[in-house]
């Protein structure tokens, strides 16, 4: 079964975002620090990870960065989803190499649809 990642220190979000990628049919696993999530990453293999930029223990530029430079984790979509509307956030998440950079507030129409384009 396929795998979704969500990595969010703001408890809420990752229940909003939980409820709605259930639609998709693939397993949902979640993660509320930047450790945890790459830990996870590492064990559970999704084929998609949602991480938020600013998380306490490792930024999500930084997760992608290690994500995408092992070849046996670099086939995972990074998705990057942030508050920060600077064009430097933007330019570091996506010299890390993430597949898509969303800004907060999304509309959830378009997160599931940039999911489903990766499942």
């Amino acid at each position: 079964m396929k795998k979704i990642l969500i990595a969010d220190d703001a408890v809420s979000v990752v229940k909003l975002e939980e409820v709605l990628l259930r639609r998709t049919g693939c397993t949902i696993i979640t993660a509320t620090d930047g450790t945890e999530a790459l830990k996870k990453i590492q064990s559970e293999r999704p084929q998609v990870a949602l991480i938020d930029y600013a998380m306490p223990g490792m930024t999500g530029d930084t997760i992608c960065r290690f994500v995408k430079s092992h070849p046996e984790l670099s086939s995972t979509r990074v998705i990057i989803i942030t508050a920060k509307s600077d064009p430097d956030t933007e330019e570091r998440c996506r010299r890390a190499g993430c597949d898509e950079f969303i800004r907060k507030p999304f509309h959830f129409r378009e997160l599931l649809n940039i999911v489903t384009r990766y499942i």
